[in-house]
């Protein structure tokens, strides 16, 4: 697959990689260490979104609704998985690195009333690159939320998960036909 869009103006979005989400994520945690590290490399800025409630009656909406529970604010569930910790966490000598993590989200969709579009706006961030967990809910959600934002949107087959291969392949078939380019980990690096 070829990518005609700039990777100056790219951010990568690394969607709910956290301990609530570890049996799906599992399988695609190499993944996205390995993107997010050549993001680094090429001065990419990357955005870690942390699904969370503060208090799921005020702040759950229908989600909260439907799933009839959810994952606590700052509980272990909702940290960051610790094989991901290291690649958030910038060395001093990283002064050049832009990662940005949105504890805000509280709905599929990341830019839902976070702040994620004011800070790729003052980015000047045309594409973005999903990756994440769960593919059909969240990291498809983000996505056609993004695209009719007009922001490019990359989708990651190989950097995203869903709880079964059949709803995976569900989404990247919907998204494929009109809102994202699929792509995988090995043709990203490429092109940055």
């Amino acid at each position: 697959m070829s990518i005609s869009y700039n990777p100056k103006t790219t951010a990568l979005l690394v969607i709910d990689m956290q301990v609530y989400f570890h049996n799906s994520s599992n399988k695609i945690i190499k993944n996205v260490q390995s993107l997010v590290k050549r993001c680094h490399e090429k001065d990419i800025p990357v955005f870690w979104t942390q699904h969370g409630h503060r208090n799921i009656e005020f702040d759950g909406g229908a989600l909260a609704r439907w799933w009839e529970t959810g994952i606590k604010w700052g509980s272990k569930d909702w940290e960051i998985l610790s094989e991901l910790q290291p690649y958030v966490s910038r060395s001093p000598a990283a002064i050049n690195i832009l990662d940005f993590v949105i504890t805000s989200k509280t709905r599929y969709d990341a830019f839902y009333k976070t702040e994620l579009n004011s800070l790729l706006t003052s980015l000047g961030i045309e594409t973005l690159i999903i990756s994440g967990v769960l593919t059909n809910l969240c990291c498809e959600t983000t996505a056609r939320s993004g695209f009719n934002q007009d922001y490019n949107i990359i989708f990651l087959d190989d950097a995203t998960a869903a709880e079964d291969e059949e709803m995976h392949k569900a989404s990247i078939l919907n998204l494929a036909y009109g809102f994202a380019k699929i792509s995988t980990v090995k043709e990203v690096i490429d092109w940055l």
